[in-house]
Formats: structure tokens, C-alpha cells, sequence
């Protein structure tokens, strides 16, 4: 008789679904955050324009260099230039705070 008397909600069967129900929300939220969670393998220096444009341009800094055209300085102010440059060629932000425009 005791046994009629309980509640749906103290029964083994209700506490079951809450846990089903507690299982199916933390796989909707791992689904939902999945790129946060696991993070998509990183493209090859070769796919990204900005990467490629800049080796070039390095490659040919490092030449003028070892030739003896440039002085060093001219050399690391030659690679902050080339790099501002692939930036924009290829349509990446540039890692500096931008100017306003007037």
C-alpha cells in the first residue's frame, strides 16, 4: 500500500530520464561547442596567401642582404614593410591597431 502512495518523481524510471535528460543537454552543448572543443587541424603554410607572399618576399630580403645591397637595418625595416604589404595584397587584417580613416 505504502508502495501506491509514492510520487512518479521518487520512482527509479523518473530518475533514469533525468539522467537521459542531463545526457542529451551535455551532447547538444559538446555538439554546439564542438570548434571550441576540438579545434579543426591547421591549413598548411602553403594554402595561405599571406604566408606564401611573405616567404617570397623574405627570401628576397635575405638575398639583398647576404649580397651586401642592404644594411641590417634596412633589412628588418624591409621585413615589417613586406609583411604590412602581404597583408593587404592577400585581404588579412593587419596585427596593429588601425588608423582611422579621415
Amino acid at each position: 500500500m505504502a508502495e501506491a502512495a509514492r510520487s512518479f518523481l521518487d520512482r527509479p524510471l523518473a530518475r533514469g530520464l533525468a539522467v537521459l535528460v542531463f545526457l542529451a543537454c551535455v551532447a547538444g552543448v559538446a555538439w554546439l561547442e564542438r570548434a571550441r572543443f576540438f579545434p579543426p587541424e591547421a591549413a598548411s603554410a602553403a594554402d595561405d596567401p599571406v604566408d606564401a607572399c611573405l616567404a617570397e618576399r623574405t627570401a628576397e630580403i635575405e638575398r639583398m642582404l647576404a649580397e651586401g645591397l642592404i644594411e641590417a637595418a634596412q633589412a628588418e625595416l624591409f621585413k615589417t614593410r613586406a609583411a604590412a604589404m602581404c597583408r593587404a595584397t592577400a585581404g588579412g587584417a593587419p596585427p596593429g591597431p588601425s588608423l582611422p580613416a579621415d
